[in-house]
């Protein structure tokens, strides 16, 4: 008899989740898509189906919420299908508001919080449910967590209870690097870029020369505990060779924890794609939420305004303002979010000159914001 009315409640559960409004609803930002999703999956929580079907695609704590609700819908119920089909519409709608529809069919992971990760997860009954979203009267990032019981419940970062969650979160890596290349296809097709990367002046060259990222780290990443790995990215801004503002995107996925050292040998400037012997290196972290065409629609407009920022040929005092101005109206460009926990601005490295060798293991470059250190070296690389 228990078995019986065990399965009622969950079913009346199930059904429940699928009559809410809100999951049929058009939501109007990443993180109203993300708290409906989270407040479904701790109903689902309940059903020993999707407990099954969650932990078996459990990869170091995390599973995508694609591929979980693909194996749960296909265990035979309609509801379960009608469930699926609700979730993944909020999937692509927050897909839709990150302006990377098209490029990405899948966005949502399901990341396991508060347990020891070594240690096989035997049930998810009693996980509580949680995502972290934005206060909308203050402003400020806040865990809302649904417990076993259904109820909702709101807590600053740092005053998280600590209890095994499911974390409901934005595949960042996966959303960085189709942004990297809407932003890149938008900036190339403002002029920002040169076409196909400087393809024709490379093939013109005999040398490339670069300047490698030997080494960085991170003093403060804005990334909290409970939201997981940082998502790095890095905006690379100087003058083109006919003059004009030359903008490049790199993803940084490997650099995602603070107060560590990485030597990642990366490529990070290459000179052939200026004009001028000098650039500005950004940092940001992305929270989840950018619209990437928006953000590369309002540089591009921003940094485009200068127009001829000033010719390669000018005296270098005069190409050094010129470079230090569009790392400013990159900064001037984004929205104001982006200095409060929500897609963050790290640090920037203004006027880094073409064959510098900048910073050492014992005395690193360090950022104007003093939140980033890095170690940078020129290398030349000669054609055949």
């Amino acid at each position: 008899m228990k078995r019986i009315l065990k399965f009622t409640l969950i079913g009346t559960a199930l059904a429940f989740a699928l009559s809410s409004p809100l999951m049929a609803a058009e939501v109007t930002s990443v993180n109203q898509a993300r708290e409906e999703t989270a407040k479904a999956i701790a109903v689902l929580v309940n059903d020993p189906t999707f407990d099954a079907t969650l932990r078996e695609q459990l990869s170091k704590g995390k599973a995508p919420l694609a591929d979980v609700l693909r194996n749960y819908a296909g265990q035979g119920t309609q509801a379960r299908e009608n469930v699926t089909t609700g979730l993944r519409d909020l999937e692509r709608q927050a897909i839709r508001l990150r302006g990377l529809d098209g490029t990405l069919d899948a966005l949502f992971d399901i990341r396991v919080h508060g347990v020891d990760k070594d240690q096989p997860i035997t049930s998810i009954r009693g996980f509580w449910t949680a995502t972290v979203s934005k206060d909308q009267a203050t402003g400020q990032k806040q865990v809302v967590a649904y417990d076993p019981s259904g109820r909702e419940q709101r807590f600053s970062l740092d005053a998280a209870p600590d209890v095994p969650m499911l974390i409901v979160e934005s595949d960042s890596s996966a959303a960085i690097q189709a942004g990297m290349t809407v932003m890149n296809e938008i900036l190339r097709n403002g002029g920002m870029q040169a076409p196909m990367a400087s393809g024709n002046l490379r093939a013109a060259n005999s040398v490339e020369e670069l300047t490698i990222l030997q080494e960085v780290r991170l003093e403060r990443d804005h990334e909290p505990n409970i939201q997981g790995d940082a998502e790095i990215f890095a905006i690379v801004s100087g003058v083109a060779p006919d003059g004009t503002p030359r903008l490049i995107t790199k993803d940084m996925p490997w650099l995602d924890h603070d107060k560590r050292w990485y030597k990642p040998g990366m490529d990070l400037i290459n000179w052939t794609d200026y004009g001028t012997n000098y650039v500005n290196v950004q940092f940001f972290e992305e929270d989840g939420n950018t619209n990437f065409k928006a953000l590369a629609v309002a540089v591009t407009k921003a940094v485009g305004n200068l127009a001829l920022v000033v010719s390669p040929g000018a005296p270098p005092a005069l190409i050094v303002a010129g470079v230090s101005k569009v790392g400013a109206e990159i900064l001037g460009a984004m929205d104001e979010k982006w200095f409060q926990n929500d897609a963050d601005y790290v640090d920037s490295f203004y006027v880094v000159e073409r064959g510098g060798k900048y910073g050492s293991d014992v005395a690193p470059l360090v950022g104007a914001r003093g939140e980033a250190k890095m170690v940078l070296a020129p290398y030349v690389v000669k054609s055949r």
